[in-house]
């Protein structure tokens, strides 16, 4: 069971309605720390089978944690502040989330569903099971009425555009915006720097260097959108630029057209569900998440943790859970070795235990109620594939492949930090600040009459 570990300033506490009950918030935090600390686990089902779901990354990026807020389906709980009369349901169950007779999909079909091969053969039967699969199929339910108000349209044109506000984003920022170029910086997160809020790893920038970052942006008269989505980099026929376009969305609604003269993108790495079983199960995250979720939220949602996965995360996430008063277990990796692997999850609705196997073939089976991934990531490499980088499968996962200062293979693209493959906390500083003096170098040569 989650619990808070920070006492709250008394007038932030607001109240949200939660399928009709209220249950207290602190205004601002993420809507999934205060579902969590109200005991609320399981945020969502998966769409075919109606497993249990939990938050897993706290990125917006795993989509296990979508909900309907004010009527509007979909909606990542990770992603919104909580605020007074917020109305908030739990999408795609029946009767409800906590209880769903739909799960007994999983249990009667074990080795999975395809509706198309039930009942072959037999037209009459074959209708009624598409007419049924149609009706089970998608994902939430349209809004409860129109937007009040119109999304809105905004192009902006900038010499450097920077995707993504962590270190490497941050520095190739700064130093694109010294070089004396106009900077935009989008980030998803609605705050610039989310991801060092809580490093796991040594010598990781504190919230000193983020903030002086944000100083020198904010005196170069950068624009810096927040909680702003890029979803695509594009080259369109008709326009005269060698550098592709971006298109973003705002959480306001807002749709954004950027129009750069360079593209750095430092979009990170994402944290990736491990393989397996049972790894869906609420009380399973990402180590960068709930880190997060400890030291900006603190809500601690669980009381014996496992810990698996190698390296300097691994271990940063089992001292910073035994120093909110978590009880670490264990620490495993991820696949065969010294320590023992996990082969599968156990629980009905939530984590309850898990069964790792040591390096002598035996198992055990360990009693715990949540656990920790650890370095399980892949670069978040679709936007610089959306705008022709090479990108190829490392030990690392996918990456974009750049050279020293961060040039792609497109002219005018660049790319750093994690999206680049893996590095410390200090090498994506570096690599970010080269790309941002050669984007901003890019970009005078572009406006060069």
């Amino acid at each position: 069971m989650a619990r808070r570990t920070k006492e709250g300033d008394p007038r932030r506490i607001v109240h949200l309605e939660v399928e009709g009950q209220p249950i207290p918030a602190r205004e601002g935090e993420p809507l999934t720390a205060s579902l969590l600390a109200a005991g609320m686990e399981i945020l969502s089902r998966g769409v075919k089978y109606h497993r249990a779901r939990g938050p897993f990354c706290l990125a917006g990026r795993c989509g296990q944690c979508l909900v309907r807020v004010d009527g509007e389906a979909n909606v990542a709980a990770c992603q919104v502040k909580a605020r007074d009369g917020m109305r908030v349901e739990r999408q795609n169950a029946f009767p409800s989330a906590s209880h769903d007779v739909f799960r007994a999909i999983d249990w009667v079909y074990p080795r999975g569903l395809d509706h198309h091969t039930l009942f072959p053969g037999v037209p009459v039967v074959e209708k009624v099971v598409a007419r049924v699969a149609r009706q089970l199929a998608g994902l939430g339910k349209l809004p409860d009425s129109e937007h009040s108000a119109a999304a809105r349209h905004e192009e902006h044109r900038t010499d450097v555009l920077v995707i993504g506000a962590g270190a490497a984003g941050l520095a190739a920022a700064v130093e694109a915006a010294r070089a004396g170029a106009r900077v935009t910086l989008v980030d998803d997160r609605p705050e610039p720097g989310t991801s060092l809020i809580a490093p796991l790893r040594p010598g990781a920038p504190t919230l000193a260097w983020r903030e002086e970052a944000l100083r020198v942006l904010r005196e170069s008269g950068a624009r810096i959108l927040s909680s702003t989505f890029v979803f695509g980099l594009f080259f369109e026929d008709g326009l005269d630029a060698r550098v592709p376009w971006a298109a973003a969305r705002g959480s306001d609604r807002t749709l954004h057209s950027l129009h750069p003269r360079a593209v750095v993108v430092a979009t990170g790495a994402t944290e990736n569900l491990p393989l397996f079983g049972n790894n869906d199960l609420p009380g399973i995250f990402g180590a960068r998440a709930l880190a997060l979720l400890l030291e900006r939220d603190g809500v601690l949602p669980g009381e014996r943790a496992l810990v698996a996965g190698e390296g300097p995360e691994a271990e940063g996430i089992a001292a910073l859970l035994r120093r909110h008063g978590c009880e670490v277990v264990a620490t495993v990796g991820l696949e065969p070795g010294p320590r023992g692997h996990v082969v599968r999850a156990r629980g009905r609705g939530r984590l309850a235990g898990a069964i790792v196997q040591l390096p002598d073939g035996s198992e055990q089976k360990l009693r715990i109620d949540l656990l920790a991934v650890a370095g399980n990531l892949s670069g978040f490499v679709d936007l610089a594939r959306h705008a022709g980088a090479e990108i190829r499968m490392s030990a690392d996962g996918f990456v974009v492949v750049a050279d020293e200062a961060g040039r792609t293979r497109i002219p005018g693209v660049f790319a750093c930090g994690e999206v680049a493959g893996r590095g410390s906390p200090e090498e994506a500083i570096r690599q970010g600040s080269e790309a941002g003096r050669a984007a901003a170098a890019f970009a005078r040569q572009e406006a060069a009459p």
